[in-house]
Order: C-alpha cells, then structure tokens, then sequence
C-alpha cells in the first residue's frame, strides 16, 4: 500500500446525519475519506443536544463526529443551494437523516445532480409504509425491531440495551451497505438510493431467533437462546460478578470446576457431584437454576473476579468477569493492544479503531468546531 493512502482517500462523504447515521459517516472519516458536515447557521441538532448541559453530551458529540469537518450552508436560500450543489457534484456520497436539513423530497434532485452518487436515507422506520413518519426514540425502535424482547432475564420486563444501540447498529448497516454502492459505483459508473430503516437493521440482528424460526418453527424465549442450561448465567462474587458456562456438553469446564471444588475442599461439591447434574433435561428446568445459584455463589462469595478468572483460565472453566465501565478502561489486556485513543492532546479517551489492519489505515481527529472548514470546501 502507498505510504499515507488510506481506503477512503479521495472519496468525498456530504454528511447531513445528526443522530441514528452519524456513526456511519465516522467510519468513513476514520479511513481517510473526506467527510463534511453541512449544518444550518445553528448547526445540525446534535449540536445543540449535546451540550454541557447534557452529561457526557460533549464526549457524545465528539466520539460521532471525529474526524469530519464542518461547514455551514443555509439550505433555505437559493445562495447555499448552490453552493451546496456544487459540493454535491464533486462528491461520492451523500448522507441524509430524517429531521435533517435535506430529507426523502430532495433525493430526486440530488440524483440529479450527480447520477453516478451513491445517497443513503437513514431513517427510524423506512420510506413509506403506515410507520414511515412515525416519531421514535432509541427505546421505541429496540422494542419495535425485538432487541428489547430479546434482552434481560426471562422473569423480568423488556430491556433497553444501554448506549443508544439503535444508532449504533443502523450506522454499522448503512456504512456496510454505502461501501457495497460505492465500489459498485467505482467499477461500473453508477449511483445508488439507500434506504435505510433503524427498525430493519435491529430486527436483523436478534441473536439467533432468525434461525431459530427458521428451522424449529419456534419463537425464541425471552431472554434469548444462549442460557439453557443451569449454569449459564451471571454470579455474584467478592467485589461484583462474573459469567459461568459450564454444561455437561463442555465438559472440560464442568470436570475443571468440580476438581477446583476438590482442591479447596469446598461443601459445593457434594451436591454437584450428585448424578442429576450430568442430565441436560435436568440442568433446562427451572429448578436446576433455582438450586445451581446459591450453591455456586457460595463458593464464588470466597473469590474476586480477578482470583477467579485467573483460577479458570489454569482450569479451562468458561468463566469471564462481569467488568463495569471503569473496568473496560482500565483492562490490561486493551491497555497492551493500545485500543483506547485520545481525542487531541489532554483530550478524552475514546475507543479506538473496531478493526485492526496489517497497514495503518486507520486515523482519528478531534470534532470539528461549527463552520470549522467553511472556506476549502466552498472551493467545491
């Protein structure tokens, strides 16, 4: 690869996203593509949601708009119209978001404009249909996509996946499904329409109960298809918690923990050793569950997660920490992979690239203040 090229080099990406589609135009940024922020005098909405006022708002704004540029065009008039078609007809991409300044009426000039773009609409439900001008939140599109149904435990209400994952995983559809466009544009000279639903993407990534109707014909429980067995589920320890799997099909773990449970001469081990817990029909029922906790948390309550983490490992027990936000920045295992980035000097931490390369293609820069680039992309 030539030194200093990146895969996105070249490419010019008109980002006009202020909320579910801004992490879709970082990615690009962050691979080299020149991505502009054209905002209203005021601003697009994220700038005014996320102020100082809102805590995190600052570090909100700054993690999904690093690395783009900014320039400010009023869209009302016939002057910033303008100025705004010419930046259309030198760029590669264009994206639009419901509530944006430019919406789903504008797609047919800015094709138009430019036949060979690919222009990508990112919205809450899709363009058209009874739910296309609906209003909706990030908890109303988990629940209306079945992530919330698929989420928490079994005897308990719904839950929102936490950190506005319906931005998130629409982003991640919308940047994959733009790039497919743009190398189609690339090779064979011609521009794309996306359209993009939050609804969409969240319901195609439901854990396995696609394939689970798919092929048993049966709606997947709550809580998901991952924890069936007994010891499958979240302990409480010394200084928090930690993640057991250990059935009888894995058997490895299962010897290494009652052998642990030997070792140290704990009283768990008699009624684990009983023949009921080599049953998998067994472990499924909700009285398994209901004996398992206690007598495994007893024999957890003696360990930290560090002590008993390290302890599985040597043993081959499928165990992990439950680690908290304080926990994940200070992982030394994502310390020595330098995953955690700063956002200029004595800036935030952030994290880092999703990827890693063989080539060094991927770079981060500070947000940019509102206007930041007005004068070189006015040159078109």
């Amino acid at each position: 690869m030539t030194p200093g090229f990146r895969p996105y080099t070249g490419i010019r990406v008109l980002d006009l996203t202020h909320n579910l589609a801004r992490y879709a135009t970082r990615l690009f940024a962050d691979l080299g593509a020149e991505v502009i922020r054209v905002e209203p005098p005021g601003g697009l909405p994220d700038r005014a949601r996320d102020t100082a006022d809102v805590p995190g708002g600052p570090e909100t704004f700054a993690f999904h708009n690093a690395s783009k540029q900014s320039v400010v065009l009023e869209l009302g008039g016939n002057e910033g119209r303008a100025a705004f078609a010419d930046l259309v007809r030198g760029a590669q991409v264009v994206f639009l978001e419901r509530g944006g300044p430019l919406g789903a009426n504008d797609i047919p000039w800015l094709r138009d404009l430019n036949r060979t773009a690919t222009i990508t609409h990112v919205s809450p439900y899709g363009l058209g249909g009874p739910m296309q001008d609906a209003p909706a939140s990030d908890l109303t599109l988990q629940s209306a996509g079945g992530i919330a149904w698929m989420t928490g435990r079994g005897d308990e209400p719904p839950l929102r996946l936490p950190g506005g994952q319906s931005a998130m995983v629409v982003s991640v559809y919308a940047a994959v499904a733009t790039a497919v466009c743009l190398f189609d544009a690339e090779t064979r000279g011609r521009g794309h329409i996306l359209d993009v639903s939050a609804q969409e993407a969240i319901a195609h990534s439901l854990q396995n109960a696609i394939q689970v109707w798919d092929l048993e014909r049966r709606i997947s429980h709550r809580a998901g298809e991952g924890t069936r067995d007994a010891s499958e589920n979240i302990y409480e320890c010394r200084d928090g918690h930690v993640f057991l799997a250990s059935p009888p099909t894995t058997g490895v773990s299962w010897k290494g923990l009652l052998g642990w449970m030997a070792e140290v001469g704990h009283p768990s081990l008699a009624p684990f050793s009983e023949p009921q817990w080599l049953d998998r029909k067994y472990r499924s029922k909700p009285e398994a569950r209901a004996a398992f906790k206690p007598l495994f948390e007893a024999f957890t309550r003696n360990f930290t997660r560090q002590e008993l983490v390290e302890n599985a490992l040597k043993r081959r027990i499928v165990m992990a920490p439950v680690s908290r936000v304080h926990d994940v920045l200070g992982d030394p295992q994502l310390a020595h992979r330098q995953y955690f980035v700063r956002l200029g000097e004595g800036g935030p931490r952030f994290p880092g690239a999703p990827y890693k390369m063989s080539e060094p293609v991927w770079g981060v820069s500070p947000p940019p203040a509102l206007g930041q680039h007005d004068a070189p992309a006015a040159r078109g």
